[in-house]
């Protein structure tokens, strides 16, 4: 069953509450060095779209193409990457992925190893490969999992795929962290949790004061470009011990941090800061099913701007979702627009604006057949 409305799910529920479910378009990149764990989550989220009925495709480096099938159902499109696979080349390989997705969404895809790839097309090759179709498959609203093993692919590597994907969740023996987790709250970005499996279910328990230590010192040291043996000299502690708290499995004394913290010339309370305001706010909007007439796109007030996607049929009118006392613009995408502000109703085509500052705006008219679009942004 989906996660939320317009969302699907992991097929793991403590995945599900951290991420808020899958969103269309999310590319999750799990930097793992743990296959075994990543597997049972890669089986988890196939088992959950067999359930909903959705097309799923399996890209294999490793696993036979008939015992996958007949592990997930006939209906699984398998598609052979392995060193002289069928598709083991990769512009056949994003052609028949993308193709898939385009037939039938939302798609489910898994990659069962972009190590797989930089060992026979080099780091640049499979780097190359997946900021084509990690975006390709973002823009077609699939869902994908890859699973991109840290200790052969390297930090580099992994930091450039990070830029370009939604999501990273690394996964060790006993933890995930959440690297990047777009249109999830602030709350969510670097939380640390401690990964077990009871009762054959893969359980998550959210480890918080053990995980804004060890998001805070690994900021902390990123910033002051510091080394962990260099942070365990200023902290009078092995450079284990802050290996250790860095991972989330141990924590450091009181009288550490605040020895740590002089040294630094900072205060304690910035040692747990796991990471710096981003400076923005990005919201996704479902591409899938019936579109509603209107999407709140940003529907905070407290940044004092708000924006909402309208969607006109053709001459159908409309009026604001809501009451609204203050500056307001239109912004007219696709069609031919008559909008009513106090005793006016100006025309608007294509590319035009329309700044509302005296009086409010009451409602909008599609002139044409063809459907039209319009963004109604709100200063508050």
């Amino acid at each position: 069953m989906a996660a939320t409305a317009g969302r699907l799910s992991t097929g793991v529920p403590d995945l599900d509450e951290l991420l808020s479910g899958l969103i269309h378009g999310d590319n999750i990149v799990w930097a793992s060095s743990d296959p075994a764990l990543v597997n049972r989550l890669e089986e988890a989220f196939l088992d959950e779209a067999g359930r909903q009925r959705l097309p799923r495709t399996y890209v294999t480096t490793s696993a036979e193409p008939a015992a996958l099938q007949e592990r997930f159902g006939p209906d699984l499109a398998v598609l052979d990457a392995r060193p002289g696979g069928d598709h083991s080349q990769p512009g056949l390989l994003e052609h028949l992925v993308l193709q898939r997705a385009r037939e039938a969404a939302p798609a489910c895809v898994v990659f069962d190893g972009l190590d797989s790839f930089a060992r026979r097309w080099t780091r640049p090759g499979a780097l190359s490969f997946f900021t084509r179709v990690c975006p390709a498959l973002f823009d077609l609203a699939a869902i994908a999992y890859w699973r991109a093993p840290r200790r052969e692919l390297g930090d580099s590597f992994l930091d450039a795929v990070g830029k370009v994907t939604q999501c990273v969740l690394e996964v060790g023996r006993d933890h995930v962290r959440v690297v990047k987790a777009e249109g999830r709250g602030a709350s969510v970005q670097g939380q640390l949790l401690r990964l077990g499996v009871e009762d054959d279910v893969i359980r998550l328990r959210n480890q918080r004061a053990l995980g804004r230590l060890a998001r805070g010192l690994e900021r902390i040291r990123q910033e002051r470009n510091l080394s962990q043996a260099e942070l365990a000299e200023l902290a009078g502690v092995t450079p284990s011990a802050i290996s250790q708290a860095e991972a989330g499995r141990r924590g450091l004394s009181l009288d550490t941090l605040v020895a740590l913290a002089e040294r630094l010339g900072t205060g304690v309370d910035d040692l747990l800061v796991s990471h710096e305001p981003s400076g923005y706010v990005l919201a996704r909007r479902d591409r899938t099913g019936a579109a509603p007439p209107y999407t709140a796109l940003l529907d905070d007030p407290h940044p004092g701007l708000r924006a909402y996607l309208v969607r006109l049929a053709g001459e159908e009118e409309g009026t604001p979702p809501l009451a609204h006392k203050g500056v307001e613009m239109v912004l007219v995408c696709s069609g031919l627009v008559q909008v009513r502000i106090g005793s006016a109703t100006p025309v608007m085509r294509a590319g035009d604006a329309l700044l509302a500052t005296a009086f409010a705006v009451s409602g909008w008219r599609n002139l044409m057949t063809e459907p039209a679009r319009l963004f109604w942004i709100l200063r508050d």
